[in-house]
């Protein structure tokens, strides 16, 4: 692929650039979290209890119904960071 100025990239190089700037991380803070439980009810496959241990599993679902799941955290737990 040919950029302003000649300049030439691969097509998966900018591919992983374009995918690694838009990478967002769940992030969960335990002092804060009221355990409603909102988010295992609203999407199991990505919040869990496994072995006593609350578990994010961002690949269970699509990274909107995460985004809306986590605003939808009555008590502000669970946050979004981008990268």
């Amino acid at each position: 692929m040919l950029l302003p100025g000649g300049m030439k990239i691969s097509v998966e190089l900018l591919l992983f650039h374009l995918l690694e700037v838009n990478v967002m991380k769940v992030k969960w803070d335990d002092q804060v979290c009221i355990h409603a439980g909102k988010c295992v009810e609203s999407l199991p496959t990505v919040f869990k209890v496994e072995d006593g241990k609350f578990v994010i599993d961002q690949s269970g679902a699509s990274e909107e119904a995460i985004r809306e799941t986590v605003a939808k955290c009555p008590s502000g737990a669970l946050t979004i960071e981008e990268n």
